[in-house]
């Protein structure tokens, strides 16, 4: 596995377009440009300076999966994008149009995902905060994603429900993914950290208009109880919206603590 981290140029006058800043903002156009860097032989032949669309000679684009990379655009500052990935990704021929949008020359380096059951882990997920229901009579549509909203009924009675300050439903929604994913969440949850995600938008609709994701950052500690079924999460994502910067649960190692 391969880990990737993009610092992003967001220098400029602040009262003039920042390509940087404008690009990392749309996850969609930020998979798009990751996609760049993993081309096949077919496109590296066909269009050594990736000057035209994505060509195969099926005429299909893979799929994010067959290239086998997450991304997320992390939180803090710097602003950068990390993106792991099953290959070395090419980032020379993916930004060889479009250097501006990078301060620095991309750093890899190379892993090999093996939690440790027992052992404990900080950790940081962005998920999106979806839950599918298959509706009586629509069978055949197939499930409908909702999104899971954080409310509480207000104090005084008739008045609209309020938002949850412990965004209690994105707690349970991680934990339930806890259960599935081969992790516990440390020995004190009151260490999670969870907010909205309100620095990223979703592709524009028809009219144009782009909206926020409804998606959830959490950071805090958790402890492997299964590693084949943690590792499995670590390399395929967590969750819904992987395309879209979703799902990349990293890892760091914590110290054990002693017994007795």
């Amino acid at each position: 596995m391969f880990l990737s981290q993009l610092i992003v140029n967001t220098a400029g006058n602040p009262d003039q377009p920042r390509p940087g800043r404008e690009w990392v903002r749309s996850t969609y156009r930020v998979h798009q440009r990751i996609w760049m860097a993993f081309p096949d032989e077919h496109k590296r032949h066909a269009d050594p300076f990736f000057l035209g669309a994505w060509s195969t000679p099926d005429g299909v684009k893979p799929r994010r999966t067959e290239a086998g990379f997450l991304f997320r655009v992390e939180p803090d500052l710097p602003t950068r994008v990390l993106v792991q990935s099953v290959f070395r990704p090419d980032w020379e021929y993916a930004f060889q149009n479009a250097r501006h949008l990078l301060a620095e020359t991309p750093n890899v380096r190379e892993f090999n995902p093996d939690p440790v059951a027992g052992q404990p882990y900080k950790f940081r997920l962005a998920m999106l905060m979806v839950k599918r229901k298959t509706h009586k009579g629509s069978e055949s549509a197939g499930p409908v994603e909702h999104p899971i909203r954080c409310l509480v009924p207000s104090p005084v009675a008739g008045e609209p429900f309020r938002p949850d300050p412990k965004f209690t439903a994105w707690r349970e929604k991680l934990s339930s993914e806890a259960l599935r994913h081969g992790f516990a969440l440390g020995e004190y949850p009151s260490r999670l950290s969870v907010s909205p995600i309100r620095h990223l938008m979703m592709k524009p609709d028809k009219d144009g208009k782009a909206m926020p994701f409804n998606a959830a950052m959490f950071e805090g500690e958790l402890t492997c109880t299964d590693p084949e079924k943690l590792k499995a999460a670590m390399v395929g994502g967590i969750g819904r919206g992987k395309a879209f910067g979703m799902g990349l649960l990293s890892l760091a190692i914590l110290p054990k603590k002693a017994s007795g």
